[in-house]
Formats: C-alpha cells, structure tokens, sequence
C-alpha cells in the first residue's frame, strides 16, 4: 500500500513538473518571440536589399538597445565593409573578437575583409581559424537560399577560397592571380 501512495505522489509530482516545463517553454517561446528585434531584422532585410547605409544605422540602433548583441555589431562591420569603410569594420571586427573569440560570422567575415583589401596572409589566418572553430563555414549556400536571395551562382565557400588563396601565395609573385572578379564576386558574407 505504501508504494502505491508513494508511486502516485512520485506520478503526480512528474505531471506537475511536466506540465510547469511545458508552460515556462511555452512562455519563454512566446518572450523570445517579441524579444526578436525587429528592427535587427529590418537591417538584416535591408543589407540583403544592399541598402548598406541604411542597414547599418538600424544595426547602430540595436547595439544602442542591446549593446550584448555580437549579431548586430557584426552586421555593422559588414555593412561597413561594404560600403568601404574598412579600417572601421576591421575595428568592431575586432572588438567582436575581443569580446567572443570563437565568434564564427566575425572570424568568416573578418577574413573576407582581409581578402578584399588584398592583406592575404591575415585573410589566410582567420579562414582557416573559422574552419577550424566550425565545418558549417564549408557548406555551401543552399538553392533555396540562393533562390531566395536572388543569386544565380553557386557562391565559393570559404575552403575553397582559402586553398585558391594558399595555391596563389605559393607561386612566384609575377604570376599571381590574387584579384580574380569573377572569383571574388562568388565569395558571399557569411551570415548565420
């Protein structure tokens, strides 16, 4: 008789916890949910639009609001890079890696920046630290992504665009192809 009592106080408690679980996710679903910075996605939405300016006054706006937030500082230095505001972007790059060196858009991008503005080796470094952090940098953009962004390439991955960048270091200088358009148009911001 005493187990029977003590497996239903122990099946009662295990609904009771079920069921508190089960609203806090609910709960915490619905906070997450109106805690998603609309204003972070207008950026986001906007960088896609490659209205760079624009995107970047709205990623300065979430910082201001959510000075935690990596995403939005990333999307500045993007945003930056972009509009060719480099030694800026390289900075909150930095201060994003400061803050989180395992950062994997920061090291991706950072490494992009380098690469545009012809400072290989540093570019060659922080492709190989993001890979090395995460394999995901190595999947490619996905056709329904590419579908959806409006791009009708396959973009490089950041591999392949380390081992073209490694192969050409290795050659004799005067035979170097370090700027190739139609190679660097492939390789895309890496956004999460």
């Amino acid at each position: 008789m005493v187990m029977i009592t003590n497996y239903r106080i122990f099946k009662i408690i295990a609904i009771l916890l079920g069921a508190v679980i089960f609203v806090w996710l609910i709960y915490d679903f619905i906070k997450g949910h109106e805690k998603a910075n609309n204003t972070y996605t207008e950026a986001n939405n906007l960088f896609l639009k490659k209205e760079y300016d624009t995107a970047l006054k709205l990623y300065k706006k979430v910082s201001l609001d959510e000075p935690e937030n990596l995403y939005a500082l990333e999307g500045q230095a993007r945003s930056l890079t972009r509009l060719k505001n480099y030694n800026e972007a390289e900075s909150i790059f930095k201060q994003i890696l400061k803050k989180d060196k395992f950062f994997l858009p920061a090291l991706t991008n950072i490494a992009i920046l380098y690469d545009t503005i012809g400072r290989y080796e540093k570019a060659i470094f922080y492709y190989r630290k993001a890979i090395l952090q995460d394999d995901i940098v190595n999947n490619r953009m996905s056709w329904i992504n590419r579908f959806l962004k409006n791009i009708h390439f396959k973009p490089s991955n950041i591999e392949e665009r380390l081992n073209y960048l490694e192969k050409q270091l290795s050659l004799k200088k005067n035979e170097r192809i370090l700027n190739n358009k139609k190679l660097d148009k492939q390789q895309q911001d890496y956004q999460m």
